[in-house]
């Protein structure tokens, strides 16, 4: 039962405005054998830290987005 309520609850408690502009950049990005997300303007574009965006784009990958996607800093 919590399993289900913490599936349910997690993609909730991700940051928003990280993953809309990590799915902009994901988008422009050359459709190659992974796209890459540039960490450094991730942040630049929502005044969070490397970390943070980063953690966010695990997340929301563990939960299936952003597939095949590698990050740069």
């Amino acid at each position: 039962m919590f399993n289900v309520l913490e599936a349910t609850v997690k993609p909730l408690m991700l940051n928003h405005k990280v993953l809309e502009v990590a799915y902009e950049l994901y988008l422009q990005a050359p459709q190659s054998t992974n796209p890459v997300i540039s960490l450094r303007e991730l942040s630049r574009r929502t005044g969070k830290t490397l970390l943070e965006c980063r953690n966010a784009i695990v997340e929301a990958n563990g939960l299936g987005r952003f597939p095949d996607c590698a990050l740069e800093s």
